[in-house]
């Protein structure tokens, strides 16, 4: 299995973190992975044969070949099927809501079909992705469509957003939503709206997913540090609760995902 991460250039810098690109052969077998949250919006397309996503009951589905994926709360499982080649353009917090012209929590919790949202548009980008053999002619297909679709929201909305997730992300994930629209300042109706339509979720949501993506960060940098001081690292007073949470974004208990990714690291540039 290949991997390949590359930066994104200009303006784009500003709103998308980076372009992952995965491929495998169809002689690799297929391969499962489990997919945790993360703090921005993600789109997908698939160059080769599309994943295919486990749902409940044993069933499956083969995914779409442009895929939108809203800021989520809980964990899926997918799995390569046949050759696989696939690009991942993963946004910064804020980044998704200057591409997307509808409020994002439409897409909470959610991957949705990108043809359903920009038809005619997203079915060229397909063929055109498809028919390129250079991964960065793939990223000049990618940026292209981007900045085509590049619309910026308000300059006031967007430092609001980035301050509240600069705020969010200082206090680790540690903060209460009303105490966050008192330090903006901001009124707690006016953030939450701002919120959950540019990011996808209400600050509350957000909060827990940056407390989230700390503990996974924490887990990376203090591999040796027994799960009850991760508990209270990460303002958890209760155990029973720190993995009731953890276990709701994963599927897994804190103890069951080290052992299952004894090597994972969150610092690390991955997709």
């Amino acid at each position: 299995m290949y991997f390949q991460i590359i930066k994104p250039a200009g303006i784009l810098k500003n709103y998308v973190k980076q372009y992952c690109f995965m491929e495998s052969s169809a002689c690799e077998g297929n391969v499962t992975e489990r997919v945790i949250p993360v703090g921005g919006v993600q789109l997908m397309f698939h160059y080769r044969n599309p994943f295919v996503v486990s749902l409940p009951g044993n069933n499956f589905v083969k995914q779409p070949r442009s895929v939108l994926s809203g800021l989520s709360s809980s964990f899926s499982d997918v799995s390569t099927h046949g050759e696989a080649g696939v690009v991942f353009i993963q946004f910064y917090p804020a980044g998704a809501c200057n591409f997307f012209d509808f409020p994002l929590y439409h897409i909470e919790n959610q991957s949705v079909d990108l043809a359903d949202v920009f038809r005619f548009e997203v079915s060229r980008i397909e063929e055109l992705l498809y028919f390129e053999e250079s991964l960065s002619g793939k990223v000049r297909i990618i940026e292209d469509f981007l900045l085509k679709r590049f619309k910026p929201v308000s300059v006031s909305d967007y430092n609001l957003l980035q301050e509240g997730i600069r705020i969010i992300k200082q206090r680790k994930g540690q903060i209460a939503a009303s105490a966050l629209s008192g330090i903006i300042p901001v009124t707690p109706k006016s953030l939450e709206r701002k919120f959950s339509a540019y990011l996808g979720k209400t600050p509350k949501q957000f909060i827990r997913l940056v407390r989230f993506q700390e503990i996974l960060l924490n887990l990376s940098n203090y591999k040796d540090v027994r799960l009850t001081e991760h508990a209270y690292m990460n303002g958890y007073f209760d155990q029973a609760h720190f993995i009731k949470d953890f276990k709701a974004f994963t599927g897994y208990t804190p103890k069951a995902f080290i052992d299952k990714y004894p090597d994972y690291n969150v610092n690390s540039e991955s997709c």
